[in-house]
């Protein structure tokens, strides 16, 4: 399946370009270590295709709780019914208290929670070997947000709302959003049954998908027939496994 710059672990922490990730059985080397997270990236851009071409899934890590999850200060929410704006780079509240925008980053994580009212549930994300990847996965019901150590993460909605807000592109188009209102708004074909929004060429990367082709980067929304069940940002198409 397809996916997102900055699952870019999809502007991040991967190399532009194919090679291959490799995991070894004792401790992974860093050359391992950082080709397990550019997987991962690519796993969770393409997590919402039935026919993703992947070996692993996001289902197939298992995360461990996190120390800092222990102890959060209290939320301070902006408004109990904003709504999270999503871009490719980044998300914005729309009405309420105005905020710095979201980005997809560790650095952003109390952001989202104060934009969201809620703590998230924060775990570690373990590749198969049993290693860290260095990946920390929070999540509220209906969305997760990934961080990778360094630079820009990733985020999946699987829910029209989260603890009561709205979530949507800036298109209007979020998880219940039907086949035909996105094709309206400017979605394209992608992998398989995936529809792409605000497609961009992403200079310096090969596509894995059209050979001889510029990688792009963009947002997926995953499709249960003719309605969006999912939306990933940012996806791409040159993230190698």
């Amino acid at each position: 399946m397809s996916r997102m710059r900055g699952v870019e672990f999809p502007n991040r922490v991967r190399k532009r370009g194919r090679r291959t990730a490799k995991f070894e059985s004792v401790r992974p080397s860093r050359t391992a270590l950082a080709g397990g997270i550019a997987l991962l990236g690519l796993t969770f851009a393409l997590g919402s295709c039935s026919s993703a071409s992947s070996s692993l899934s996001l289902a197939d890590m298992a995360t461990a709780p996190t120390a800092s999850a222990q102890t959060l200060p209290p939320v301070e929410v902006v408004s109990a019914a904003s709504v999270i704006v999503l871009a490719l780079d980044q998300a914005t509240v729309e009405g309420g208290t105005a905020q710095d925008p979201l980005v997809y980053g560790a650095s952003a994580v109390d952001d989202w929670r104060s934009a969201l009212g809620a703590d998230p549930t924060s775990s570690n994300v373990l590749a198969p070997t049993g290693w860290d990847t260095g990946v920390v996965a929070h999540e509220w019901p209906g969305l997760r947000l990934l961080t990778p150590p360094d630079g820009p993460g990733w985020l999946s909605v699987t829910a029209a709302e989260v603890n009561g807000h709205p979530v949507r592109t800036a298109h209007g188009i979020g998880v219940g959003s039907t086949r035909a209102a996105a094709l309206a708004a400017g979605a394209v074909a992608g992998y398989g049954d995936e529809l792409r929004l605000d497609v961009q060429d992403v200079p310096g990367t090969s596509s894995l998908q059209n050979a001889g082709s510029v990688g792009k980067k963009f947002i997926s929304l995953g499709m249960s027939e003719d309605v969006v069940a999912s939306v990933h940002v940012p996806a791409d198409d040159f993230s190698d496994l």
